[in-house]
């Protein structure tokens, strides 16, 4: 009974194994797209809870100012990680420190996993340049 127990706890922990690399990838990805001006296709392939959380318009209108102030990403590091699962959803946390071609910020990815997919779920950016530029 213990070895069945012990064998489920471990196929439900998959999103845990798996979500750093497929958050790292994904990023990959939203940077990608950011830097080639395919908004769209970043809103498109973001969660539901994502898309349900702000209008278009409004996460639009924050993609365009990053860009208009700070340029295309040069390079990102990451800072800081966590995964975590509640409730049978894996959440992925990811703190990176990114360079653009103007200026420098710290950008806050939350991802939720679907099968072996980080799907967006909240994006936030921190960054003097983007205020003072």
């Amino acid at each position: 009974m213990a070895l069945v127990c012990f064998g489920l706890c471990l196929g439900g922990c998959g999103g845990l194994t798996k979500g750093k690399a497929a958050a790292d990838a994904a990023i990959v990805r939203f940077h990608e797209q950011y830097n080639a001006g395919r908004l769209d296709a970043i809103w498109e392939g973001a969660h539901p809870k994502f898309r349900s959380a702000s209008k278009k318009e409004k996460y639009e209108q924050l993609l365009h100012a990053v860009q208009n102030k700070l340029g295309k990403v040069t390079s990102t590091a990451n800072v800081n990680w966590n995964v975590g699962a509640f409730n049978a959803t894996t959440t992925v946390k990811m703190a990176q420190k990114t360079v653009f071609e103007k200026g420098e910020g710290t950008e806050s990815f939350t991802f939720e996993m679907d099968g072996e997919k980080a799907l967006l779920v909240g994006y936030n950016i921190q960054s003097m340049d983007l205020i003072t530029k």
